[in-house]
């Protein structure tokens, strides 16, 4: 699987910007995904970098599915109105491919998208780790050995770009609560902890939240 992700700075970011632009998405980005065989899988918006910032998620089996889909989407008229929509919504964005680690299979993703059809958690959680050159495999082998019940659905890396960053998704806030940011003296790290910092040294973590056409609710 590779993945087609596109972040979206809404402008201005209004609440009721926000509104039309869900309406408009769901109006014709959503048919758009049917009929041209793009499997939109996540539509978040966070306050990461920009206030509503807005991330759409794009499944395809393959790049020769990516290839189809863009060759389609240039041809079709409904793609087109949407694509002159994002010029008046968010004339600032950008595009790039991630592809899975191999550490965590695609149906972990697609198990909690179906879970989330029928308990929607509203929030998840991203953490953006940048692993040591040399730790990847590393890095791959303690992904591995996460068991089943940990709240981690989903773990991507960058096709091009930086070849060290992995992106994991987690369900629900994990951390960004105040009381939990707020100092407190350190107690002593767990051993995993210790660990994962050898191989990641630097982490972010970003709350976000789901928009109301997301699969993944």
């Amino acid at each position: 699987m590779i993945y087609l992700e596109k972040t979206l700075n809404l402008t201005p970011a209004r609440a009721d910007v926000r509104d039309n632009f869900i309406k408009i998405t769901q109006d014709l980005l959503i048919p758009a995904c049917k009929r041209l065989g793009a499997r939109l899988v996540a539509a978040w918006y966070g306050n990461y970098e920009w206030v509503m910032q807005t991330t759409h998620l794009f499944e395809f089996d393959d790049i020769e599915a990516l290839k189809s889909f863009r060759i389609k989407s240039c041809q079709d008229r409904k793609w087109g109105e949407y694509s002159a929509e994002l010029e008046v919504f968010s004339p600032v964005r950008r595009s790039r491919l991630l592809e899975t680690i191999g550490a965590l299979p695609p149906e972990r993703l697609h198990k909690a998208i179906e879970e989330s059809q029928k308990n929607p958690l509203k929030v998840y959680t991203l953490a953006v780790l940048e692993v040591n050159p040399d730790k990847m495999t590393d890095f791959i082998a303690m992904l591995k050995a996460v068991p089943d019940p940990t709240p981690i659905i989903a773990s991507w890396r960058p096709i091009s770009g930086n070849p060290n960053q992995v992106i994991d998704l987690w369900k629900g806030d994990i951390w960004w609560k105040a009381e939990n940011m707020a100092y407190q003296p350190a107690t002593g790290d767990q051993e995993w902890v210790r660990q994962l910092r050898e191989i990641a040294p630097k982490e972010r973590i970003l709350p976000i939240y789901t928009l109301p056409y997301s699969p993944l609710l």
